[in-house]
């Protein structure tokens, strides 16, 4: 606890922007279900800890935590579908939790 002659000091941190995936991002598989991909994004690792890389795919796991997998995996926490909201993921199928990512369907600066 800080005395009342003391000055309290905080960093700053902007504001930062919600981060959206584009529509080139996703993959169709064909089955109405899409992979998102996120490339080598700075903030992601995969489930070993490393760095996302070049390729990678959005990976998002039962308790809702953002994963990445290597490029061309399909696994059902990889599965997502575009709606209005965003990407739908429901790792865990019929019963479990399903999730919401931000999405856009419409075309994005390309500057």
């Amino acid at each position: 606890m800080t005395k009342p002659t003391e000055a309290l000091t905080l960093d700053y941190l902007a504001p930062r922007a919600i981060e959206i995936l584009p529509p080139d991002a996703l993959t169709d598989l064909g089955d109405g279900d899409f992979t998102a991909t996120v490339d080598n994004h700075p903030d992601l690792r995969d489930d070993t800890g490393a760095p996302a890389q070049l390729g990678d795919v959005l990976s998002v796991q039962p308790d809702g935590t953002l994963q990445t997998r290597r490029a061309g995996t399909t696994g059902a926490f990889e599965r997502c579908r575009p709606s209005t909201q965003g990407l739908i993921f429901r790792p865990q199928g019929v019963g479990g939790r399903t999730y919401l990512v931000p999405y856009t369907s419409t075309a994005t600066p390309n500057v």
